[in-house]
Parts: C-alpha cells; structure tokens; sequence
C-alpha cells in the first residue's frame, strides 16, 4: 500500500537516477567516485581523532581505544547516511527543475533517490568498523545478516522525511540552508557520540524514543554487539518509518500540484 502508484518502470528508474547522481555528484573532480569514500572516511577521522585523542572516550569494562572507535563509527555511520541522505533529498526537486517541469515521470523519485544517497557513507563506515574488529581481533558477528533490514528501515525512514522537506523546499526555500545547523543540533543532542547514561537520568526516556538514536543503537546491536535488536525497537523504527513515508508522500503528492508556479 505504501508504494502505491508505482510500477517496475519506476523502481528501473530509480536506479538509473541513482547512478547517475552519484556520477554526476563529482562530475568535473580529478578523483571522480573516490570522494564518495574520502568524504565520509575524512568525517570520521575527525571525529575518531577529537574522541580518543582530544576527549578520550572509553567504553565501560573495555580497555583500549579500539573498542570505543568501533561503537562510535557504528553510530556514526548511519548519522553519516542520515545527513547525506536528507540533504540531497531535500534539494532534490530544486536542484532538477528543469526535469519535473518538462519530463513527464513521477517526481516523488526524486526524494526517494536523494535518501539513497546516504548509502554510499554508511557502507563505508561499515567497512571501517569490520576493519577494525579484524584489529582489534573481533569476528564479525553472525547478526550481520540483519544488515539490509536495517538498511531499508533507515530508507524508508529518509525517504519520509526526505519527501516532505523536498516538497516544502520548493515552496520556502530556507528549508535547505536550515537542515544542515537542525541536523547540526540533533546529532550533539542525540547519544550517538556519548553513551547514554552521559545525559541527566530525567532526559534518558526522551532520547531514548528519538528515532535517530534508536536507528544508531540498531546498528550497533547487529554490528557490535552480535546481538538482536529488542523487539520494541524493532517495532518503534518500523511504525515511524512507514507513518513518515505515507505521510510524506501525501504531502508531496498534494504540493506537486503547485511545483510549476514555483520552479
């Protein structure tokens, strides 16, 4: 039901967009893709150098910096695919103009193919963090197979967000210069850095219900801690993710009407 109103025609087009994004992403660079992967493994050295180097940081009853910059790229990594994934989207109907006034196809893609952007950083903190278990001696954990489950719940997940921030873009176009200092402000306000007993008790159950830190904490659990995710986790990202789709796409088919006036 959540994808009604879209064929095969339309799934082989999201793909072809998304290729052609990511190429055209760095169109004109001397390294071409390599950026996709520089980008977020320099990201992430920075944060890697301020918390082990800066203000250490350490996990309890581990010892040893690797520990810890294997919990924090977990968690990183999809904040990584959250922040790239919602900026692209959000300017993703600006940005193609030209396309959704003068090409007839379904420009609710648009969002959808920026969320999928956020792909690229997060299989490359993936890659760092099973790296460094192999240092650190650590066996990648069987739940690894839970993977793209987690993958297509955070999709999804962007993809709502992504298509109303998109639609509400063309019509104020402030919403993209205020996503990045919001997303700014919710990455330091969430646990994803800090473990969560760091915060004052009488916060714990508000962030605890915040879908991105449950997002990282998913990852983590099927990652680091080889463990499934508790079920009400599950559930909670799964029910959140699909309300913001539905609503998202809603919003985005009822304000598409009014794109032409607006481009």
């Amino acid at each position: 039901m959540i994808l009604a109103g879209f064929d095969q025609r339309d799934f082989a087009m999201l793909k072809s967009l998304f290729r052609m994004n990511l190429g055209d992403r760095f169109l004109g660079s001397k390294l071409g893709l390599v950026w996709a992967v520089l980008s977020p493994l320099m990201l992430m050295g920075t944060f890697c150098f301020v918390f082990t180097v800066v203000f250490p940081g350490r996990l309890p009853g581990k010892e040893g910096p690797i520990p810890f910059l294997i919990w924090l790229i977990s968690g990183y990594g999809p904040w990584l695919a959250v922040n790239e994934g919602l900026m692209s989207a959000t300017n993703s109907v600006v940005s193609n103009s030209g396309v959704v006034k003068n090409v007839a196809f379904k420009s609710e893609i648009l969002p959808i193919v920026g969320a999928m952007m956020g792909i690229v950083p997060l299989l490359v903190a993936i890659v760092v963090v099973l790296g460094l278990q192999v240092v650190g001696g650590e066996l990648p954990k069987w739940t690894l197979i839970l993977l793209p489950f987690a993958m297509i719940v955070q999709l999804v997940f962007l993809s709502g967000i992504g298509l109303f921030l998109a639609a509400l873009n063309v019509f104020v176009r402030d919403t993209a210069l205020i996503l990045p200092n919001l997303l700014q402000i919710i990455l330091f306000a969430s646990p994803i850095f800090y473990l969560l007993t760091s915060y004052p008790a009488f916060v714990r159950p508000l962030l605890v219900c915040n879908p991105f830190y449950a997002l990282a904490e998913l990852y983590r659990g099927i990652i680091v801690d080889g463990k499934l995710p508790e079920f009400w986790m599950i559930a909670y990202l799964a029910v959140v993710s699909i309300a913001l789709f539905v609503g998202g796409l809603w919003w985005f088919r009822r304000l598409k009407l009014f794109f032409d006036s607006r481009l």
